[in-house]
């Protein structure tokens, strides 16, 4: 029989994931409070949170998110790490807390609708962050548009020069009659 407090739980963890760009499940067996306390904090200022769970509320919320895909990975102690702006961000800031915890275990992440291994949290953690991005998206859509607008100059300017040329060819033979 769930009590109150515990149903009380698994509404905010709905409410959390139901939020989150991206939900990562860790271990964090061998991670006393103080750097509990320091890791969540770090992961705050990513626009995140760090909560220790039960495995069971943890389970009963996900379905109740209709997050999907896992719960393989509720084994042993389990911590969430969700984000709730941008997903890099969150990634990034945890790999860079990984060498202060070695202890510290990513067990699997989801993002999108989809689970993500550990190695691809990774991948995602190496990625220029979003503006980054944004840009060097409009650098490569901008780049052939400029190239085509300078070969239309240079087509304009060669035409240009050859109506020229040939205005001075037809007015030199007039100068000389």
């Amino acid at each position: 029989m769930p009590t109150e407090k515990k149903k009380e739980i698994v509404a905010q963890l709905v409410e959390r994931l139901n939020r989150s760009q991206m939900v990562v499940l860790t271990d964090y067996r061998g991670i006393n409070m103080k750097d509990l306390t320091a890791l969540r904090r770090a992961l705050e200022r990513a626009d995140g949170g760090y909560h220790v769970v039960k495995n069971t509320l943890l389970r009963l919320a996900l379905r109740q998110a209709s997050i999907t895909g896992l719960e393989p990975y509720l084994e042993g102690p389990t911590a969430v790490a969700f984000g709730y702006g941008d997903a890099v961000a969150l990634a990034k800031a945890l790999r860079e807390q990984l060498p202060s915890y070695p202890s510290l275990q990513v067990k699997a992440a989801w993002m999108s609708g989809q689970v993500v291994p550990p190695e691809a949290l990774e991948t995602l953690a190496s990625l220029p962050a979003r503006p980054v991005l944004l840009s060097q998206v409009v650098g490569a859509l901008q780049s052939p548009l400029s190239g085509l607008a300078g070969a239309l100059a240079g087509v304009l300017r060669q035409l240009i020069y050859v109506l020229s040329v040939r205005s001075e060819q037809e007015d030199r033979p007039a100068e000389a009659a």
